[in-house]
């Protein structure tokens, strides 16, 4: 199957699923693949809420340009769209299993679950950003040779 639509997604959809899907998007361009498109949602989110202010730091810190965002629910039309629903944990992946395409970061990447850095320190934003920065290179790498 070809992947055209790629959703993260998290608990509240503030922290680490907007900054993967931020992350996601720029490494895409950055490797010139065009087709795929991104987005995130959370199990548990309030939608309309903004991306929490360290999640947004930290991604500029790194180089990101983190946009306007607004939180959304992980809804069933969301998960149906999608080709590949990678969650931050294999808790979250266990919530929406009964859908096609699901996977935790675990799973696809090898690098294990990705921590919840809310209401902590920039320090672990930074470090959650990081973890995502690799687990995307990973997600694409694998998109563009088959490997999910």
């Amino acid at each position: 199957m070809k992947i055209k639509k790629v959703l993260f997604v998290c608990t509240g959809n503030t922290c680490r699923s907007p900054m993967a899907e931020t992350i996601f998007k720029k490494k895409l361009r950055e490797a010139g693949v065009n087709g795929i498109k991104t987005s995130s949602a959370g199990l548990y989110a309030n939608p309309g809420a903004s991306m929490s202010e360290n999640a947004r730091l930290a991604l500029k810190e790194l180089g990101y340009r983190p946009y306007a965002f607004k939180s959304s629910q992980a809804g069933g039309s969301a998960l149906i769209k999608s080709d590949l629903i990678v969650c931050m944990t294999m808790d979250h992946k266990r919530a929406i299993s009964a859908f096609p395409n699901v996977y935790s970061m675990a799973e696809i990447t090898g690098l294990g679950d990705v921590p919840d850095p809310y209401g902590q320190g920039l320090d672990v934003y930074l470090g959650t950003a990081k973890h995502l920065e690799l687990a995307c290179e990973i997600i694409i790498e694998k998109i563009l040779t088959g490997g999910v």
